[in-house]
């Protein structure tokens, strides 16, 4: 009787899987897309639930396919694509890795970062988490930085345990520095050094408020320069302030005649 009962679960268990496979898809996808293209996302979608995917940004690709009035493969190949990216970014951040981690691995990917930076963030401590920092990877590669660049310096801060806000921090200053005139891959080369710098510091018992290295000379960690000018800044003396000390003295008072 006991062996009869658990067929007929197993059986139950396995038509209603059979049940909401069939009838469906999201209602959003069934609301906007066309039944063939909706059943080829659906698929995609299904199957990336079944491998512990995201799916809500499947989701959101097709839906935003729809809304730019795509035509129906380009939406099934747009999902699948990403779909790809979102199950490379898994493997490469492993099982314990948050959804929004794979969506924003997934992100990195696609902006050109190798897949070994990724597996690379493996080595987090317990409990630490980096969706802000791939965002932050990815925003900085899209404002010019080199991908190879950009994932160094930021893997490498979260393997230190920066912060967030220092993170977001780096992004701020990073995207002054470019508005500014400073190469993008030396602005987040220079910013990453000094986040790291004040990541020791704090780890050594060091004052929060040290002053920390810059493309624009030493700097403070609220981002005001300590000195205008520091030799080797990519500034250099063309921008220096009046006045500052990287200019001659003024003379004082009148010239004196020389003798004939």
């Amino acid at each position: 009787m006991r062996h009869a009962l658990s067929r007929i679960a197993l059986i139950a268990g396995i038509t209603g899987v059979s049940l909401a496979w069939w009838q469906g898809s999201d209602p959003r996808l069934s609301m906007r897309l066309d039944a063939r293209t909706r059943d080829a996302v659906t698929a995609i979608v299904d199957s990336a639930a079944m491998e512990g995917v995201p799916t809500e940004p499947l989701i959101d690709r097709a839906l935003e396919g729809a809304s730019k009035r795509a035509d129906g493969s380009l939406i099934v190949n747009a999902v699948r694509s990403f779909a790809r990216d979102l199950r490379r970014a898994r493997t490469a951040l492993g099982p314990t890795s948050s959804d929004a981690e794979v969506v924003a691995g997934a992100h990195a990917l696609r902006s050109g970062v190798k897949i070994q930076e990724l597996e690379r963030l493996r080595q987090v401590r317990n409990g630490q988490r980096y969706a802000l920092a791939l965002d932050v990877m990815t925003y900085i590669i899209n404002r010019g930085v080199p991908s190879d660049t950009a994932a160094n310096v930021i893997v490498s801060l979260v393997l230190a345990s920066a912060t967030d806000e220092q993170i977001a921090g780096l992004r701020n200053d990073v995207e002054r520095d470019i508005a500014g005139g400073v190469p993008a891959g030396l602005a987040v080369s220079s910013r990453g050094l000094g986040v790291e710098r004040a990541v020791q510091a704090l780890a050594d018992g060091g004052a929060p408020g040290a002053a920390l290295p810059s493309v624009r000379g030493s700097i403070a960690p609220g981002g005001l320069p300590v000195n205008g000018n520091v030799a080797g800044s990519v500034q250099g003396n063309a921008t220096s302030a009046p006045g500052d000390a990287s200019r001659p003295p003024a003379p004082r008072g009148k010239p004196k005649k020389k003798s004939p």
